[in-house]
């Protein structure tokens, strides 16, 4: 049921892309928040000539899972790592999808975990922000690489596929080139001298 309508879910379609959904069981720390994994590795393929079909199935499959799963709040953890473009939604199933879920799911949403998020994910994120509530968005929280991961969620094993841990280095070297660079940068803010030439040149 979605909006109190009946849907049938077409169980050969879906059957390649069903494991796209996972539970990781409860919240260590709070025994009432069900912890919900979305690998977006599995996703269907956009060339697909039934693409659209696929996902409205692929859909009513996840809601239909979240509606038995979830009864108070929930987190979701969405894994970005090794999902090529052509695999990864458009925005306008996400502004449709998020349109058709309850208020009840909405609102008892506690927080989404993107997992290697790359900068075009975080670009489409950030566009999208005008067709979701602030409220939604502001739950939205990127973590670079599995040990962040396994730092937030330090208690709860979290079932992770091996592609998806494959390409887990290629994120780290990068983090850890990226925060080396602004540490650098900072250093170098914090050695030069106040009111030097480089700082009146700058100014």
């Amino acid at each position: 049921m979605i909006d109190n309508n009946p849907v049938n879910i077409d169980a050969k379609t879906i059957s390649p892309f069903k494991c796209v959904f996972g539970s990781a069981g409860k919240l260590e720390e709070d025994k009432q928040i069900a912890i919900i994994a979305i690998y977006g590795c599995w996703l269907p393929d956009r060339r697909l000539r039934e693409y659209h079909y696929i996902m409205d199935q692929l859909f009513y499959y996840v809601y239909h899972k979240l509606e038995k799963l979830v009864s108070n709040d929930y987190v979701l953890i969405y894994f970005h790592g090794a999902t090529p473009k052509h695999r990864t939604p458009e925005l306008k199933f996400l502004r449709k999808y998020y349109q058709m879920i309850n208020f009840r799911l909405r609102k008892n949403l506690r927080a989404i975990y993107v997992v290697h998020p790359t900068r075009w994910l975080r670009t489409v994120i950030a566009l999208s922000r005008p067709f979701f509530s602030n409220k939604f968005y502001h739950k939205v929280h990127y973590l670079f690489t599995i040990s962040e991961l396994e730092h937030e969620f330090p208690h709860n094993p979290i079932s992770i596929p091996i592609i998806i841990e494959q390409t887990d280095w290629l994120y780290s070297q990068k983090y850890d080139r990226q925060n080396a660079s602004i540490k650098r940068s900072i250093e170098r803010s914090a050695s030069q001298p106040f009111g030097s030439k480089e700082s009146e040149s700058a100014a």
